[in-house]
């Protein structure tokens, strides 16, 4: 399988009014996203306020995700944990549904030294089959160094790393340290304002929030580039750095959120409350994104929408289940509850599932006719 690279989106999770996963606007942000020309989606991810979702919610937003994309790009779910066990449970889970990779960050909270950072990444590495993006966010955990990433590229499943500290020097010692030891080792950044920088100094794309809020300006970032032609690519990075400023200029990730619901994606509230702005300041900030948004897309991309509209109807996978069992019902002339199993199998959330679909079927259908 070849290790992802280009544009990866770090995928913002819609949530319900209650504080659960949104799994229709889920489906559909994945849609926007593929449709877009991005080349991969990391899901679970810090923007995607994943500290705040038990393991339980983590999987099952992997298994939106994987489904929903089925097969069309790479799916890199995060797998930071504070204890290593539960980072392994979480990449293994990744394996099972058939991602790409994984993502994997420091131990957060208490400030460790080096040795100790590089020790708890390994110990993951070395625990499973699965390619691995290291994740430097020094903002949120302990640093993942060029010196830990130089130590840790020559296990064969650490594969890259993403780096948001947003500084280019440390972009260009992880670029020269690893490709010494491991020339096809992948530097992605984080912080979207330095895309065309890094690509220069050999860097191979990013993984940013605003690959999945502005997407034809990161591709076309990745694409021209890639082409040759710089100055289209210097323009289109230049043109959305006063885009990013605003949406920084709320508490993250609140204003990746309010950005991504402009573009037709209903995000929800945050899953726990943070420190927001409210009433006129927020509305500001909106408004003011909103003619951002529709400036700069009929600037470069006249033919673009501002608001997705899927190609086509998004089901959730309880009532896709609940459609196929009707029909097999149908057919079998037999009476049971469609929608009993449907809820059964929510949570395996696999459309190709089919065969344990007709095994619970039939099984209940012969219970029918013993009776």
């Amino acid at each position: 399988m070849a290790i992802p690279e280009g544009v990866i989106v770090a995928m913002l999770t819609p949530f319900k009014e209650d504080g659960r996963v949104n799994e229709i606007e889920v489906r559909k942000l994945v849609n926007f996203l593929i449709d877009s020309g991005v080349d991969g989606i990391f899901p679970v991810s810090s923007c995607g306020e994943y500290v705040h979702m038990d393991m339980e919610e983590r999987k099952y937003l992997i298994d939106i995700v994987a489904d929903e994309n089925n097969g069309r790009v790479a799916i890199i779910p995060g797998t930071g944990a504070t204890c290593f066990e539960k980072s392994i449970e979480l990449a293994d889970y990744a394996k099972e549904k058939g991602c790409s990779a994984v993502v994997l960050h420091g131990p957060y909270f208490f400030k460790n030294i080096n040795d100790i950072v590089e020790e708890h990444l390994k110990k993951v590495a070395v625990a499973v089959d699965i390619p691995i993006f290291l994740y430097n966010i020094p903002f949120f955990a302990n640093e993942v160094t060029p010196q830990i990433a130089r130590d840790l590229c020559v296990l064969p499943n650490v594969v890259g790393i993403k780096d948001s500290s947003g500084n280019m020097i440390n972009v260009m010692n992880l670029i020269e340290m690893t490709k010494k030891i491991k020339p096809d080792f992948k530097v992605l950044v984080g912080a979207e304002e330095i895309l065309y920088p890094a690509l220069a100094a050999g860097g191979k794309g990013c993984m940013t929030a605003t690959a999945g809020i502005l997407p034809e300006f990161m591709v076309g970032i990745y694409d021209n580039f890639l082409n040759g032609n710089h100055s289209r690519a210097l323009e289109l990075q230049f043109a959305i750095l006063e885009f990013i400023r605003t949406m920084k200029s709320v508490n993250f990730p609140q204003g990746f959120k309010e950005a991504l619901d402009l573009r037709g994606i209903k995000m929800g509230p945050p899953k726990m409350a943070y420190n927001t702005l409210l009433g006129n300041e927020l509305v500001e900030v909106k408004n003011k994104l909103r003619k951002m948004t529709e400036d700069l897309l009929l600037k470069y991309f006249p033919h673009t929408k501002m608001e997705y509209s899927p190609s086509k109807e998004i089901i959730p996978f309880c009532e896709y289940v609940e459609i196929k069992t009707r029909q097999y019902v149908d057919s079998a002339n037999c009476k049971i509850d469609p929608g009993s199993i449907g809820n059964k199998l929510s949570s395996s959330l696999s459309r190709n599932s089919i065969d344990e679909m007709v095994d619970i079927i039939s099984s209940q259908i012969i219970q029918k006719m013993m009776k």
